[in-house]
């Protein structure tokens, strides 16, 4: 539940994004969903969408189809083409994931949207410090809206803020599913989690942007 508050901002901006009578037929698709948890959120949000995650770990997918009644897993490369047709996301969920701007464009309908959550500048800052893990990289916001710039246009956006008051455990399994975990071997990890105290407090700050599809739909590939 430490993440709740991003699942909540998740799903205000798809079901934002899919208000009023215009809105694209079509899935939720996240990808790079994990074990679902955010997308059977987002389903909650929309009784009338099903939902399709896409993820490369087998394990994940096994707990992503179990996620939520409305949602199926399947396995790809974010990276390598996405096994959706031309405009089949409604909705398109990127949370803390590798974006291909080209498939994302391809598989969202025109007039659909783009959510995309990233950590902000002093995301978990306290746990930088003391274990020595990645920073956040400064204006990622305005990086990615520049990736995405051409079949993306920027719709809204909102910073979850949140302080954390989290046990070893926890504090171990927010570091082991970030990108710093590619860094130091589980050990080690937790050898530095071990030597501090808890309750550990750590600060969430996730940016939660929406992005609508502009323009006709791309073909896929051949």
């Amino acid at each position: 539940g430490h993440f709740a508050a991003v699942s909540d901002a998740l799903a205000d901006a798809a079901a934002a994004a899919l208000a009023g009578p215009d809105a694209p037929a079509g899935a939720v698709v996240d990808v790079g969903a994990g074990t679902g948890h955010h997308l059977a959120a987002v389903l909650d949000r929309l009784p009338e969408r099903r939902g399709i995650a896409l993820d490369i770990s087998k394990h994940a997918l096994r707990a992503a189809a179990r996620a939520h009644p409305r949602a199926a897993a399947v396995g790809c490369d974010a990276w390598g083409g996405l096994p959706l047709r031309d405009g089949a996301a409604a909705v398109a969920l990127s949370v803390f994931a590798p974006r291909d701007p080209a498939e994302l464009a391809r598989v969202v309908a025109p007039g659909g949207a783009l959510v995309v959550a990233t950590p902000e500048p002093g995301h978990l800052a306290e746990a930088v410090a003391a274990l020595g893990m990645l920073t956040v990289p400064e204006r990622k916001r305005e990086r990615v809206a520049g990736q995405l710039d051409g079949a993306f246009a920027p719709a809204a956006g909102v910073s979850v803020r949140a302080s954390l008051e989290l046990d070893r455990t926890a504090l171990g399994q927010i570091v082991a599913m970030g990108p710093s975990a590619r860094h130091l071997e589980p050990a080690e990890i937790d050898r530095r989690v071990a030597a501090l105290g808890e309750p550990f407090t750590v600060t969430l700050a996730v940016a939660v942007a929406a992005y609508r599809r502009r323009g006709e739909a791309l073909r896929g590939r051949p």
